[in-house]
């Protein structure tokens, strides 16, 4: 009846491979969340760490506050709508007024309108706050003797009452001195008063406070702001300006960003005014000049009128009159032409430093050289800008500031020698017409001389009046143009007090440690995937082995302290670990169930698999069904079957196979009744040439006589080979793999073993498992086992004492 339950219960090789392939996925995903199991300490520690991290950043990072302020840029002039008139101001350019902005001679202006002369900070142990305008201590009447000083910290100590004590180091030099809150405070590099307002810190003055300021440098403000300002186009059909500011101090950032803005408004109105005073006054100055000669042309007229009693031209020739007037008016042109480039080359013939391209460039609206000058003109003016740039960052030295200054002149030669040609051209113009004219006058030298004299008189009055009524005109003009323009840049939203900071981000601090911790931890389970290598569970030794092993069962891992005896079925006779050696006793039936005394052989691939823990439970387990047994200790240069049975190692087999002792002498006798053992007795130095001689093959005949299963525990035969030709002669030749110690390869020894050494009958049993694995799909077999009848899956019986732990609490916590 046994035979016919087992032979149903037996898997054939072919159909344990269709099983094999079709559960792969399931064992992986078990085996995965068994590495995962075995890393949850890893994983919380992990985790905790990222979030403390974060917090730990969080804390202590100092805080980043952004004000913005958006800016319009737009101008009007209803005199141009009006009277259709040109005007003085340069067309709007959003992008050059953006670069402007962004320039450090720009952000200059806009930090001079702030109180950043000075700084005024309290250093804790690892932030620093900066009081800005809300200091409780500052400075007056600062005098600086020395820029050393400069950017060094002061600090100041308000420890005790009435006094103030600074202290400073310049080179490496240090200065300290105390002085009263009411007195100035005078030192060799400055000079001012501290100016105290009430604060907790002053009524209740510690040593810890560290207070400090600094007296700024105009570079390292704007190398700390140039770095902080974000100046961008928002809008460019709406001519809409983006400026922000970022700084550990929202009021810094706000008035940062503020007074870009206003500087900027400020800056273009006072721009457009100075543009249009310089028109005005080369105006102003012709027209004086030329009303001074057109006054002594009406008095010559006068004067020749009075003195020749000649009262007007109609006795002059019609042909000469409509001559002259077209001479008059070309000479009118020219005269202004050439005034004009006079005053364009004196104002370009200067020192870079006082070249103006404001004031050059509105010279040129509405006269013929507005297209070929305005280029030359509109580069020289961003040349100098840009020299300016340079030289606010750069010494006259340096060699882009050299450079710049190259470019400078050169593109002011080039200006100069265009001025000059067309200057030379009009001149040329001029005198040709003015010869034209002298040779017209002789055609008429027939004419009456008292005329003649006349006609020259009132034809330089009448230049000198048609220049003097233009100039007047212009006059008003640029007056009216002036008067006209609007500028309505404005602020289409201040900047405000930030109400949070932008960095750190809590939340994406947050999120972001968390989810690196949870990719560590993945990277940990994935390596520990990857390099996992040890055989958890039978599903290894099948597939690694094709299937080609027998495997008699498996012994699950004993979770308390194991005795010094080793013998454990006598202990709880229900308990698993019985269990399982009864499996194991079955499923031998399948390897050889002929009658008559039986030789089993176990060995292992290394030391600490469990082979003499396995063969002296299994003996046990044998000896229960009333057959004799008896454990000859093999291993005789790592005795432990001595130990396994807390006995002397003082005689055994070593002595038995020189011939020193006899086997009656060396038998011993065990708890159970059917039990007795050998052991190894003293190492000898050839355990190899004992074990494969005569006497112990005679010892092994010897005894099946007096007993129905000889049990050997051999030395492991990845490491020795002393134990090789024992498991040849074996009746039950037994590999023991442990669970999570044994490696995979080991299993190819077994493979070796049964091909090269045809020990056809070799079987394994796998030491030390984990059953609590099985719970959530990390299975160690299907059905009833591998190759031989029974298989072990535990969960039918417990240890004694020990309360079986079930559902995710004992997957998690429980043992392994």
């Amino acid at each position: 009846m046994l035979s016919e339950d087992i032979s149903q219960r037996n898997v054939s090789f072919e159909s344990y491979k269709q099983r094999i392939t079709n559960f792969s996925n399931e064992f992986e995903l078990g085996l995965f969340l068994y590495i995962l199991r075995r890393s949850l300490l890893w994983i919380f520690l992990v985790m905790l760490l990222a979030i403390t991290t974060a917090l730990l950043y969080l804390k202590y990072t100092a805080p980043i506050y952004e004000a913005r302020t958006i800016l319009q840029l737009s101008e009007s002039n209803t005199a141009k709508q009006v009277l259709s008139m040109p005007t003085f101001a340069e067309d709007k350019n959003l992008s050059v007024d953006v670069e402007l902005m962004r320039s450090r001679l720009f952000l200059e202006m806009a930090l001079d309108r702030l109180p950043l002369q000075v700084s005024y900070f309290n250093r804790g142990q690892i932030l620093t706050t900066e009081y800005y305008t809300q200091s409780f201590f500052t400075l007056k009447d600062l005098v600086v003797g020395d820029s050393a000083i400069l950017d060094q910290p002061v600090f100041l100590n308000l420890s005790r009452p009435e006094q103030i004590g600074i202290s400073y180091s310049i080179g490496g030099t240090p200065y300290q001195g105390d002085f009263g809150r009411s007195e100035a405070i005078r030192t060799p590099h400055f000079s001012c008063r501290v100016e105290l307002t009430p604060h907790p810190i002053l009524t209740q003055p510690t040593e810890e406070v560290n207070l400090y300021f600094r007296i700024n440098s105009k570079n390292r403000l704007l190398d700390r702001y140039a770095s902080q300002l974000i100046v961008k186009i928002l809008d460019p059909s709406a001519k809409t300006v983006d400026i922000s500011c970022r700084d550990q101090n929202p009021l810094i950032a706000r008035d940062v960003a503020q007074s870009m803005s206003e500087t900027f408004i400020d800056y273009d109105v006072n721009r457009q005014g100075e543009s249009a005073q310089s028109i005005i006054q080369f105006i102003r100055n012709q027209k004086d000049t030329v009303f001074e000669q057109l006054r002594n042309s009406e008095y010559s007229l006068q004067q020749f009128r009075m003195e020749n009693r000649v009262a007007d031209l109609e006795q002059l020739t019609p042909l000469y009159l409509e001559r002259s007037s077209k001479y008059e008016d070309d000479l009118v042109r020219l005269t202004l032409d050439i005034e004009l480039l006079k005053a364009l080359e004196t104002a370009t013939d200067r020192p870079l430093g006082e070249i103006d391209a404001h004031e050059l460039l509105p010279l040129l609206l509405g006269t013929k050289y507005e297209a070929t000058l305005a280029g030359p003109l509109k580069d020289l003016r961003d040349l100098l800008q840009k020299r300016a740039e340079v030289n606010a960052e750069a010494t006259p030295i340096h060699p882009m500031a050299k450079d710049m200054e190259h470019r400078v002149s050169l593109q002011k030669k080039v200006l100069l020698q265009t001025v000059r040609r067309m200057h030379q051209s009009a001149q040329s113009q001029f005198d040709e017409l003015n010869d034209q004219l002298v040779g017209f006058d002789k055609q008429f030298r027939n004419l009456p001389l008292k005329e003649l004299d006349y006609a020259r008189i009132e034809r330089v009055f009448k230049i000198n009046e048609k220049y003097y009524t233009f100039l007047l005109e212009k006059d008003i003009e640029y007056r009216i143009s002036r008067a006209g323009f609007v500028p309505e840049n404005r602020i289409l939203q201040s900047a405000g007090i930030p109400s949070g900071p932008i960095s750190p981000n809590r939340n994406m601090v947050l999120v972001s440690y968390i989810v690196t911790g949870f990719i560590i931890c993945f990277l940990i389970l994935l390596v520990r995937y990857i390099m996992h290598d040890n055989i958890t569970s039978l599903h290894d030794i099948a597939k690694l082995s094709n299937a080609s092993i027998g495997i008699l069962g498996m012994i699950p891992k004993y979770k308390k302290e194991i005795p010094i005896s080793q013998l454990l079925i006598d202990k709880n006779p229900k308990s698993l670990i019985a269990e399982a050696f009864r499996s194991v006793r079955t499923n031998m039936q399948f390897v050889d169930n002929s009658p008559g005394p039986k030789v089993i052989a176990i060995t292992s691939t290394i030391s600490g698999e469990g082979k003499t823990f396995v063969a002296i439970n299994l003996a046990g387990i044998i000896s229960y069904s009333g057959k004799r047994v008896i454990i000859l200790d093999l291993d005789m240069r790592k005795p432990k079957i001595h130990l396994g049975f807390d006995v002397d190692n003082i005689r055994g087999m070593s002595t038995v196979l020189i011939g020193k002792d006899t086997l009656d002498n060396c038998i011993r006798k065990s708890s159970l009744e059917n039990l007795d053992f050998i052991t190894a007795g003293p190492i000898p130095p050839n355990p190899s040439e004992l074990i494969i001689g005569q006497r112990m093959t005679s010892v092994l005949a010897e005894l099946k006589t007096r007993y129905d299963i000889v049990l050997l525990d051999n030395p492991p035969v990845g490491l020795v080979t002393d134990g090789l030709p024992m498991v040849q002669l074996a009746d039950y030749p037994i590999y023991i793999f442990r669970s999570d110690y044994s490696k995979k390869q080991f299993v190819q020894n077994v493979d070796r073993l049964i091909n090269e050494n045809s020990i056809k009958r070799l079987t394994c049993i796998l030491n030390g498992v984990d059953i609590d694995r099985n719970k959530y799909g990390y299975n160690y077999g299907y059905g009833y086992g591998y190759g031989y009848g029974y298989g072990y899956s535990g969960g039918y019986y417990e240890e004694r004492g020990t309360k079986a732990r079930s559902g995710l609490f004992g997957w998690l916590f429980g043992g392994g």
